[in-house]
């Protein structure tokens, strides 16, 4: 099992290298490089032998070998190589047009109650993966997450649990929402094995609260795949991002750190941002529909009640085992017909079944 454990806070800027081809700081990597883009095949294939980078992923090969890159295969040949330097390309027989991602900036629009005019929020993409969950019986199962950092625990949908069929542990523990409002108590919490579909050798491992439901459908608007045409290159974690669906798991802060790798994608002009995780890559950020419903998904708990609770359980005793009809009659008999003698002895009368099967 392989983890990682570089923290990565959203509110980090991180500085990176120039391009390895243009010496531009605006970005990094080639698969964002236009001039890099614009070149022909031959070409491309030329500027990755000059700087020694791995025909798969496009990144400095001193760590592997393209026959050991964990990089997925080209989607247009399903060959070892880039997409990008792949002749099936249909953008390798056109010329590339950058900034194909229209302006997402949407004009601002108002929402009127009770004579009061508040400013409608823009509609944001919050960041969703495809994950494998192994089950009670070993076989992993596809969930959707989504990646919280202002959760402090974890949490896991009912529907999830009872599909996965595994042994959860009682809890009983209230969990805090936006302004300490209360969002629910939760019914216990499970252990889950998370394995990223691209990279089989990456799991983690989190206690996940138990709650009969985490969030609405997200995102709560159907958005244009134009949206992601800047990051069409990149390994996406959820490549149905785009399209209203059900979370079943809510990685919170507790993993938060094991799961971001060190590299985002900014590209300038656009409010998306792709964040690489150990499931793939994840989009964010603002879209040009404007939205009138915000979705928080900060949630807090006791961590205090938490560890109390889980330690009474390891002490308690075990649930006393029901007596049956006839231990019942048996001891209501030595009830009703013991004696002690004048030596301090008891005595009892034998208890006889009142229905027993007649002999011969």
């Amino acid at each position: 099992m392989t983890k990682t454990n570089k923290k990565f806070p959203y509110s980090s800027q991180i500085v990176w290298n120039v391009c390895v081809h243009c010496n531009s700081g605006s970005h990094f990597g080639l698969f964002v490089c236009d001039s890099f883009l614009e070149l022909p095949i031959k070409e491309k294939g030329d500027v990755v032998k000059k700087y020694k980078l791995c025909f798969n992923c496009l990144k400095e090969n001193k760590t592997h070998h393209i026959s050991k890159c964990r990089a997925g295969i080209c989607k247009f040949c399903s060959k070892l190589h880039n997409s990008i330097l792949c002749s099936k390309n249909p953008n390798n027989n056109k010329t590339f047009i950058a900034n194909t991602v229209s302006d997402i900036h949407a004009e601002d629009s108002t929402i009127s109650s009770n004579n009061a005019t508040v400013p409608a929020a823009q509609a944001v993409l919050l960041p969703t993966a495809i994950v494998y969950v192994k089950d009670i019986n070993g076989t992993f199962q596809k969930c959707r997450i989504l990646i919280d950092s202002a959760s402090k625990g974890s949490f896991v949908r009912e529907s999830c649990v009872n599909l996965l069929q595994l042994k959860r542990t009682s809890v009983n523990i209230n969990v805090d929402g936006l302004s300490s409002r209360n969002v629910g108590r939760v019914s216990g919490f499970v252990q889950l094995e998370i394995t990223s579909l691209f990279y089989k050798n990456t799991s983690i491992i989190v206690d996940a609260l138990i709650l009969p439901k985490i969030t609405c459908d997200l995102p709560q608007f159907q958005v244009d795949a134009s949206a992601l045409n800047t990051f069409k290159i990149l390994q996406l974690a959820d490549i149905n991002c785009l399209q209203p669906s059900s979370i079943d798991i809510l990685l919170g802060a507790d993993v938060f750190g094991e799961i971001m790798l060190n590299r985002h994608l900014n590209v300038p002009g656009h409010s998306l941002t792709a964040m690489e995780t150990i499931f793939g890559w994840v989009v964010l950020g603002k879209t040009k529909i404007p939205c009138q419903r915000i979705i928080l998904n900060h949630a807090s708990y006791n961590a205090v009640e938490f560890q109390l609770d889980k330690f009474w359980q390891l002490e308690e005793l075990s649930e006393t085992k029901p007596f049956t009809n006839e231990e019942i009659a048996c001891e209501n008999h030595f009830k009703r017909t013991y004696i002690r003698d004048s030596t301090g002895r008891f005595a009892v009368k034998f208890p006889f079944r009142d229905s027993s099967d007649e002999l011969g």
